[in-house]
Protein backbone atom coordinates (compact mmCIF):
# COMPACT_ATOMS: atom_id res chain seq x y z
CA UNK A 1 0.00 0.00 0.00
CA UNK A 2 2.84 2.26 1.07
CA UNK A 3 4.70 2.29 -2.35
CA UNK A 4 1.39 2.52 -4.39
CA UNK A 5 0.86 5.58 -2.56
CA UNK A 6 4.57 6.85 -2.86
CA UNK A 7 4.71 5.69 -6.39
CA UNK A 8 0.85 8.25 -7.09
CA UNK A 9 2.38 10.97 -5.10
CA UNK A 10 5.84 10.97 -7.14
CA UNK A 11 3.28 10.91 -10.41
CA UNK A 12 1.47 13.93 -9.19
CA UNK A 13 4.87 15.54 -8.26
CA UNK A 14 6.60 15.10 -11.74
CA UNK A 15 3.53 16.08 -13.61
CA UNK A 16 3.18 18.99 -12.30
CA UNK A 17 7.48 19.45 -12.34
CA UNK A 18 7.05 19.05 -15.89
CA UNK A 19 3.94 21.20 -17.36
CA UNK A 20 4.95 23.85 -14.44
CA UNK A 21 7.26 25.55 -17.43
CA UNK A 22 4.95 25.70 -20.50
CA UNK A 23 2.05 26.87 -17.95
CA UNK A 24 4.41 29.83 -16.63
CA UNK A 25 5.22 30.66 -20.37
CA UNK A 26 1.83 30.70 -21.21
CA UNK A 27 0.64 32.95 -18.22
CA UNK A 28 3.34 35.36 -19.24
CA UNK A 29 2.60 34.95 -22.57
CA UNK A 30 -0.93 36.69 -21.69
CA UNK A 31 0.19 38.75 -19.32
CA UNK A 32 2.28 40.46 -21.96
CA UNK A 33 -0.63 40.24 -24.47
CA UNK A 34 -2.82 42.49 -21.65
CA UNK A 35 0.02 44.56 -21.65
CA UNK A 36 0.46 45.19 -25.50
CA UNK A 37 -3.19 45.78 -25.37
CA UNK A 38 -3.61 47.98 -22.99
CA UNK A 39 -0.68 50.11 -24.14
CA UNK A 40 -2.18 50.35 -27.96
CA UNK A 41 -5.08 51.44 -26.49
CA UNK A 42 -4.12 54.08 -24.53
CA UNK A 43 -1.79 55.79 -27.47
CA UNK A 44 -4.89 55.55 -29.43
CA UNK A 45 -7.01 57.10 -26.27
CA UNK A 46 -4.40 59.77 -25.69
CA UNK A 47 -5.17 61.94 -29.56
CA UNK A 48 -9.25 61.13 -28.97
CA UNK A 49 -8.72 62.55 -25.23
CA UNK A 50 -10.90 59.59 -24.03
CA UNK A 51 -11.45 55.80 -24.32
CA UNK A 52 -14.50 55.62 -26.44
CA UNK A 53 -16.66 52.71 -26.24
CA UNK A 54 -15.72 51.81 -29.69
CA UNK A 55 -12.14 52.20 -28.35
CA UNK A 56 -12.79 50.17 -25.50
CA UNK A 57 -14.58 47.46 -27.72
CA UNK A 58 -11.78 47.43 -30.06
CA UNK A 59 -9.37 46.45 -27.07
CA UNK A 60 -11.45 43.72 -25.55
CA UNK A 61 -12.34 42.48 -29.17
CA UNK A 62 -8.25 41.78 -29.85
CA UNK A 63 -7.81 39.93 -26.49
CA UNK A 64 -11.07 37.60 -27.89
CA UNK A 65 -9.61 37.20 -31.50
CA UNK A 66 -6.35 37.15 -30.97
CA UNK A 67 -5.47 35.68 -27.66
CA UNK A 68 -8.46 33.45 -27.05
CA UNK A 69 -9.58 35.52 -24.03
CA UNK A 70 -13.77 34.70 -23.03
CA UNK A 71 -15.18 38.45 -23.97
CA UNK A 72 -17.71 38.21 -20.66
CA UNK A 73 -14.80 37.38 -18.67
CA UNK A 74 -12.48 40.65 -19.63
CA UNK A 75 -13.01 43.72 -17.31
CA UNK A 76 -12.31 46.87 -18.93
CA UNK A 77 -12.09 50.10 -16.55
CA UNK A 78 -11.13 53.37 -18.38
CA UNK A 79 -11.62 57.44 -18.99
CA UNK A 80 -14.27 57.90 -20.85
CA UNK A 81 -14.67 61.56 -19.94
CA UNK A 82 -13.39 63.87 -22.37
CA UNK A 83 -9.68 65.08 -21.51
CA UNK A 84 -8.12 68.07 -23.18
CA UNK A 85 -3.92 68.29 -23.31
CA UNK A 86 -1.74 67.83 -20.15
CA UNK A 87 -4.84 65.86 -18.43
CA UNK A 88 -4.03 62.19 -17.31
CA UNK A 89 -6.11 59.42 -19.04
CA UNK A 90 -6.61 56.10 -16.78
CA UNK A 91 -7.27 52.19 -17.70
CA UNK A 92 -7.19 48.95 -16.39
CA UNK A 93 -7.79 45.74 -17.61
CA UNK A 94 -8.57 42.62 -16.13
CA UNK A 95 -8.92 39.05 -17.07
CA UNK A 96 -9.07 35.68 -15.16
CA UNK A 97 -5.86 34.14 -14.74
CA UNK A 98 -4.96 30.44 -16.34
CA UNK A 99 -3.28 27.66 -14.06
CA UNK A 100 0.25 27.33 -13.69
CA UNK A 101 0.25 24.35 -11.86
CA UNK A 102 -2.32 20.86 -13.11
CA UNK A 103 -3.03 20.43 -9.63
CA UNK A 104 -4.68 23.97 -8.18
CA UNK A 105 -3.69 23.45 -4.46
CA UNK A 106 -0.17 23.80 -5.20
CA UNK A 107 -1.13 27.38 -6.71
CA UNK A 108 -1.21 30.10 -4.04
CA UNK A 109 -0.71 33.09 -6.69
CA UNK A 110 -4.02 35.66 -7.38
CA UNK A 111 -6.84 34.59 -9.56
CA UNK A 112 -6.88 37.44 -11.91
CA UNK A 113 -4.16 39.29 -13.68
CA UNK A 114 -4.80 42.81 -13.69
CA UNK A 115 -2.87 45.71 -15.57
CA UNK A 116 -3.06 49.13 -14.98
CA UNK A 117 -1.94 52.73 -17.52
CA UNK A 118 -1.75 55.97 -17.15
CA UNK A 119 -1.41 58.25 -20.15
CA UNK A 120 -1.58 62.30 -20.54
CA UNK A 121 -4.17 63.02 -23.29
CA UNK A 122 -2.81 65.43 -26.31
CA UNK A 123 -6.38 66.21 -27.67
CA UNK A 124 -6.52 69.79 -28.49
CA UNK A 125 -10.46 71.00 -28.04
Amino acid sequence: MSTTLAKWMTLIIMANIMFAPILAYIDSLHREAIEVVLQEGAKKAAIEGRFTNELVDDMKQELVDNYNFEEDKIIINATQTLKTRNEYLEASIEVPRGIIFIFDIFNPGPDKIKKNTKVMSEYIG
